[in-house]
């Protein structure tokens, strides 16, 4: 157990090299003056008030050249570690035209609790509906058929497509009976909706449970112990709960790992879809505001994230089953 969190760890740093190396790379370009190329069109506007002008470029009218250095992008790094051990990054915000200087490290630590909430809630509610799931299989064919169909589903349908309808479904509902299903698309700061992200995200870990468990359980069912159980005349009910189910969810648990990380990948794409501001779509604005130390950032936070709830879930399942050694198949 103990060498896989050291396998991990090593992972943790080679991953957080390469989220900051890679991310760091705009630090290295530099601009610099040159004149234009004859022929060159620019943009020319003599009133602030009048629309640009594409025109030719005259004279010794210059423009900029774009190159990359080596010895720039050494510097940003140094600055970004430097910055990040002392906490002293900041990040740019703008509300309209306004802009704003905010400590990066204190505002990523709130929109992390925020993505975080949200990752805890879906994934109690996913498990949990997915064992409701996952048993049907022991009730009647309808029963069996309805629980597979939707584990099916949840597995297939895209999360993406599953918050445009239902944000295609409130806004139907508000502007024929002026009722609201829930928040869709809220300002930042504002109204934040739970409702939507909450179901779009916990639909990945219920198909898991429920199609992890309904195996686990059908198979668990056609074992030995179980027809001595029923012939010693215990209720089906106990047959269930403390020989059947008890035994298949160390079994189930072995789709943990994948469970999480689909999860955790999927948080990205619901946070951004639902404006849910958590960390995720921390790391959108980042990229779409150029600024390359909120993404390393935020790279460094989600491989952490990653590799803390794989070795949790790795290390869960090693202890539910025995047989597994370091987290390992048998």
């Amino acid at each position: 157990m103990l060498k896989g969190w050291a396998l991990r760890l090593g992972l943790l740093l080679l991953s957080a090299a390469i989220v900051v190396l890679v991310a760091m790379l705009p630090q290295g370009v530099v601009a610099t003056e040159a004149p234009a190329p004859p022929g060159s069109l620019g943009e020319v506007r003599t009133d602030a008030t009048k629309k640009f002008r594409i025109e030719p470029l005259e004279g010794e009218a210059g423009g900029l050249a774009y190159s990359w250095s080596l010895a720039a992008y050494g510097e940003g790094l140094r600055d970004y570690m430097a910055g990040l051990a002392g906490g002293t990054l900041t990040v740019d915000q703008w509300y309209g035209t306004a802009q704003r200087v905010l400590p990066l490290l204190p505002l990523l630590r709130e929109t992390w609790w925020l993505s975080f909430q949200l990752f805890a809630a879906a994934l109690v509610v996913g498990v949990v509906l997915g064992l409701l799931l996952g048993c049907l299989v022991l009730g009647s064919r309808a029963g069996r058929a309805f629980s597979l169909g939707l584990s099916v589903l949840g597995v297939s349908v895209p999360d993406f497509l599953l918050i445009l309808l239902g944000q295609l479904l409130t806004i139907w509902s508000y502007r024929t009976f002026g009722v609201r299903l829930w928040s869709v698309l809220g300002v930042q700061g504002g109204e934040r909706g739970w409702l939507l992200p909450l179901v779009a995200l916990s639909i990945i870990p219920m198909a898991y449970t429920a199609r992890l468990i309904s195996t686990a359980l059908d198979e668990a069912m056609r074992q030995e112990y179980v027809r001595t159980a029923r012939a010693k005349g215990v209720p089906e009910v106990w047959v269930v709960l403390k020989h059947a189910l008890r035994n298949a969810l160390p079994r189930a648990l072995n789709g943990m790992p994948a469970m999480l990380n689909v999860t955790l990948s999927s948080q990205l794409v619901v946070e951004v879809l639902t404006n849910h501001y958590g960390i995720g779509s921390g790391l959108m604005r980042g990229l779409s505001y150029s600024q390359p130390h909120v993404v390393a950032t935020i790279g460094l936070i989600f491989c952490t994230w990653f590799l803390v709830m794989d070795g949790l879930a790795v290390t869960l399942r090693a202890m539910a089953n025995p047989q597994l050694k370091g987290g390992g198949t048998p």
